[in-house]
């Protein structure tokens, strides 16, 4: 078990389905076995963190309302707009706000899933998290809350394996990112998180990175380097790709062709790869 990568995706719009990374996985896969001698699919131990359906029906009632003469133009982007802003609204961690310990509570309940698969030791099994759009916000800021409460009681905390809380996170990668927006503002947004868990065997160390997908036509995404010396010094490589069909990969509307493009999947293949490589010695 202590070859094993597990893989946490996490999704971004609320308007997202369940199973929304099964063609990611089964192409990073597919990808990720032929990229070397010896691999095979069960190295990968893959979970869905999914938490649309959290703000999928406010979300809904709001464009209803909005649309009750039934005369708005471009409806999926308004879609969009709902979906992103919506849920950026009511994302805060300010009591009276109950949206934000919602999401952490789930993305808490699908770790706590993904530890007790059997192919995981909760103590060392390396985790790689995939984290696309606002699913970068949220899962950074639940690492963040996570990583200060640790610092405050001077060790791991109580209750939840090493695995859990990230003493074993090997690799943040984040897609079609909004994150800089954030990460620009006053306050604990602008630090960036802990990317190398302490709990990784040296080797392992060597190769955590902290990849930033996007592309140039996707408004949404951003460059994190620039955004302050945190970021510069947390954020491994910003890589930019060309991602979506041909209707969609010249213009906004490429944020979500991320998912099955071969520019974004077999990077991530390839970096499994290199992270497996140090986990066998």
């Amino acid at each position: 078990m202590a070859h094993q990568l597990a893989i946490a995706v996490v999704h971004g719009m609320g308007s997202a389905d369940q199973h929304y990374s099964v063609e990611l996985k089964h192409r990073v896969t597919e990808s990720y076995v032929r990229g070397g001698k010896d691999r095979n699919e069960d190295e990968l131990v893959w979970q869905e963190i999914y938490w649309g359906d959290l703000v999928q029906e406010r979300h809904a009632h709001t464009l209803k309302a909005v649309n009750y003469k039934n005369d708005l133009a471009y409806p999926g982007l308004r879609e969009l707009f709902v979906d992103y802003l919506g849920t950026s609204l009511a994302y805060r961690p300010q009591s009276g706000y109950p949206m934000y310990p919602a999401l952490h509570a789930r993305i808490k309940e699908q770790l706590a899933k993904l530890a007790t698969h059997r192919r995981i030791d909760p103590q060392q099994t390396p985790l790689v998290v995939l984290a696309h759009s606002f699913g970068s916000v949220i899962l950074s800021n639940y690492i963040y809350d996570l990583q200060i409460e640790q610092a405050r009681i001077g060790g791991l905390i109580k209750g939840l394996s090493a695995f859990e809380q990230f003493h074993t996170l090997a690799g943040f990668i984040t897609f079609g990112s909004p994150m800089a927006v954030y990460a620009d503002q006053p306050g604990d947004f602008n630090r960036a998180i802990r990317v190398k868990g302490a709990g990784l065997t040296e080797p392992l160390k060597e190769k955590v990175k902290w990849l930033n997908f996007y592309d140039k036509d996707d408004i949404i995404a951003y460059p994190l380097k620039g955004i302050n010396e945190a970021y510069s010094q947390a954020v491994s490589d910003d890589i930019e790709i060309n991602v979506g069909s041909p209707a969609t990969s010249w213009n906004p509307g490429c944020h979500n062709g991320y998912w099955e493009d071969p520019d974004f999947y077999r990077p991530v293949a390839q970096y499994l790869g290199e992270l497996r490589g140090a986990a066998g010695k």
